[in-house]
C-alpha cells in the first residue's frame, strides 16, 4: 500500500474485525533470493494464494511506493472527470477489459455492483499496440504510467522467478509466457468505491478468482475479503477481511498459474464488500496491476517431458487440461463463465509434496586424504 502518509488520510483498520492470516514478505529479501523467504512465498502461494509485499528496506521498494502514490493521486483525478467525459472511453467486455467500466454495468444477482474502474492498457502506454483514446489526464502521464507499469512488471517476475525455482522449472519460462513485447489483457487498473448507504451495504464486487498470472493490489482502507477454504460463497460468515498494510501491497495469484502448474498453486476466491467500520464513510480508491498471460501463450501443463524436472505432475489421460487453447481463447472461456454468473469457488492448492534432488539430501563426500 502507499506510505503511512498516505494511510493518515484515513480513519484506521478496526481492531474488532476479524482478519484473514495473509503473510507479509520482504521484497528486498526476495530481491536478493533469499532461501527462506523464497520457500515460504511458495508456500503461501499454495496454500492461500494471496500473500503481502513490504517494499521497505531497498531503493527499487522506496521508488515503488513514491510512485504508487502518483498513480492513487491520477485515480481520483481521472474519477473527478464528469461521467459524460468518462463514458466517451466505455469498455467492452468480453472483447476488452479496457478504459471505463461505469457504476453498475456487472450484474450482482440481479443488482448492478458498486465498483467504477478504468483499466490502462499496458500494451498502449508500452507501444506494443496502436495508442488507445483515453482522457487528457492520462495522456499528460504516459511517461510515468510506463514507469510505474514497467517497474510493476519487474516486481511480478521477481515473485514467479521463485515459483520456478520452487517447482525445478526452466528459470524465466513464465516471464516468457507473459512478455511485455507481445499483446496481452495486461491492464493498470484504477478503481473507485463510493461509500455505500448505511441502511444499504452489501458487496460491491462479486466474488470471483482473477483470470491473471499475478495481481498487485494497493488500497488503504478494508473492504477486500478472501473465501475462506471450503467455505459456501453464498453465506456472508465464508468471507475474511484483509488488512492493508502502510508500505506494502497485495498479491494474488491468478488462473494461469493454476493451468500452468497442473493445480499445485492456488487461485483464491475474493471480492470486495464496504469497508469496515469508520473507513465505511470515506471513498475508496485503488490501483492494481494485472499481469496477464500473452494472448498467444499456450495454458499447457509445464510438466514432463517437455521440462524434465519438474515438479509438476504430467497430465494423465482422460484428465481435463487446457492444453490446447491459447491465453486469448481462455481468458475469452473464462471471462464468459463470470458474466453468465458462474461462481465456481477458489482453484488449485492442490496436496503437494516436494520432491528433493538426492544431492541435497546426500552430499558428496570427497576424501582428500
Amino acid at each position: 500500500m502507499p506510505t503511512s502518509t498516505y494511510f493518515d488520510k484515513y480513519p484506521p483498520f478496526p481492531s474488532n474485525i476479524l482478519v484473514a492470516n495473509v503473510p507479509i514478505f520482504s521484497f528486498a529479501k526476495l530481491a536478493v533470493n533469499d532461501e527462506h523467504e523464497s520457500f515460504a512465498l511458495f508456500e503461501a502461494s499454495r496454500n492461500i494464494g494471496f500473500f503481502q509485499l513490504d517494499f521497505t528496506g531497498c531503493s527499487f521498494g522506496d521508488q515503488f511506493l513514491k510512485n504508487t502514490e502518483t498513480m492513487f493521486n491520477l485515480n481520483a483525478e481521472l474519477h473527478a472527470l464528469p461521467k459524460t467525459e468518462l463514458n466517451k472511453y466505455a469498455y467492452n467486455p468480453p472483447i476488452s477489459l479496457f478504459r471505463y467500466k461505469p457504476l453498475g454495468y456487472h450484474k450482482i444477482g440481479n443488482i448492478g455492483d458498486r465498483v467504477e474502474l478504468y483499466g490502462i492498457s499496458r500494451d498502449d502506454i508500452t507501444g506494443v499496440s496502436e495508442p488507445l483514446a483515453n482522457p487528457s489526464c492520462i495522456e499528460r502521464c504516459r511517461p510515468q504510467l510506463k514507469t510505474y507499469i514497467e517497474q510493476a512488471n519487474e516486481i511480478v517476475n521477481i515473485i514467479l522467478g521463485h515459483l520456478e525455482k520452487q517447482l525445478k522449472l526452466p528459470l524465466g519460462i513464465f516471464s516468457q509466457l507473459q512478455p511485455m513485447t507481445e499483446p496481452s489483457g495486461s491492464v493498470l487498473r484504477m478503481l473507485k468505491y463510493e461509500p455505500q448507504p448505511p441502511d444499504d451495504r452489501r458487496t460491491a464486487m462479486m466474488g470471483h478468482t482473477d483470470i491473471t498470472a499475478l495481481t498487485l493490489l494497493f488500497s488503504t482502507t478494508g473492504g477486500l475479503q478472501i473465501l475462506n477454504d471450503d467455505a459456501d460463497p453464498h453465506l456472508e460468515s465464508s468471507w475474511t477481511h484483509i488488512k492493508p498494510q502502510p508500505s506494502t501491497c497485495i498479491v494474488n495469484l491468478g488462473d494461469a498459474m493454476v493451468e500452468w502448474t497442473g493445480g499445485i498453486l492456488r487461485s483464491a476466491m475474493h471480492r470486495v464488500t464496504s469497508p469496515p467500520g469508520d473507513q465505511s464513510s470515506m471513498t475508496r480508491y485503488v490501483v492494481g496491476y494485472f499481469a496477464r498471460p500473452a494472448g498467444n501463450s499456450l495454458m499447457k501443463r509445464l510438466a514432463p517431458p517437455e521440462y524434465p524436472f519438474s515438479l509438476i505432475s504430467p497430465v494423465k489421460e482422460g484428465e481435463n487440461s487446457g492444453n490446447d487453447m491459447n491465453a486469448r481463447d481462455w481468458e475469452w472461456h473464462k471471462l464468459s463463465s463470470v458474466k453468465a454468473g458462474n461462481m465456481g469457488g477458489s482453484l488449485g492448492g492442490k496436496p503437494f509434496e516436494q520432491k528433493r534432488d538426492l544431492n541435497e539430501l546426500f552430499p558428496v563426500i570427497v576424501d582428500v586424504a
